[in-house]
């Protein structure tokens, strides 16, 4: 059966329009860098946070939920009939701003600052994911839809369980702010993709 759907087919059945690979691309870069620190965040905060504690720390995951939610329904309302252009341009800025919140946790030690960058990393994925998520879903090759949604889970999931591996490790041998520091540097990583595609002919206008 694998043989059949797979092995048997020629390599240009799995040719992938470029959007979509870019898209998959980021997001495994994205989620990684998530991931680094996510699993074990509350951990950071009970240790190098003034204040922390584990309720703390969920209340910070809370603040980035609800920031989250707010800012996805603002750029999903500004989205409506824009341009692949102005999509990637909100992706970028989202990217940006969930970069920035890694640095701002590497040097974090008071809960104020810590709801802060939380509020700032839910801002930017409010921002870049439904612009990136409308980018996929409307590029898509036709007839290998299914396949293409199964490939970008596969790649993401596989990169995220990597990941929680290489945080708890980085963050057990090295201390926190190295991890920080990886993980701001894989998102950069998950901006270029998108970055490159702005400068082709097609996304100029």
């Amino acid at each position: 059966m694998l043989k059949e759907q797979f092995l048997g087919r020629c390599p240009s059945h799995f040719k992938i329009n470029p959007l979509v690979k870019a898209y998959i691309i980021s997001e495994s870069f994205m989620w990684s860098a998530w991931n680094f620190i996510i699993p074990i965040f509350a951990v950071f905060v009970v240790q190098s946070v003034q204040g922390g504690n584990v309720q703390m720390a969920a209340m910070g995951y809370s603040i980035y939920l609800l920031s989250r939610v707010i800012f996805e329904l603002i750029s999903g309302r500004y989205l409506l009939g824009t341009a692949d252009r102005k999509k990637m341009t909100l992706v970028i800025l989202g990217m940006a701003c969930v970069s920035l919140s890694y640095l701002g946790f590497a040097i974090v030690r008071e809960m104020y600052l810590l709801f802060f960058y939380y509020f700032v990393a839910g801002m930017g994925l409010g921002i870049c994911m439904p612009a990136k998520n409308s980018l996929f879903s409307m590029h898509l090759d036709k007839n290998k839809e299914a396949t293409e949604w199964s490939i970008a889970d596969a790649f993401q999931f596989s990169a995220m369980a990597l990941a929680t591996t290489v945080g708890g490790f980085v963050a057990y041998h090295y201390g926190f702010q190295p991890l920080f520091l990886l993980a701001f540097l894989f998102n950069v990583l998950a901006i270029i993709p998108f970055f490159f595609l702005l400068q082709k002919k097609e996304y100029m206008a």
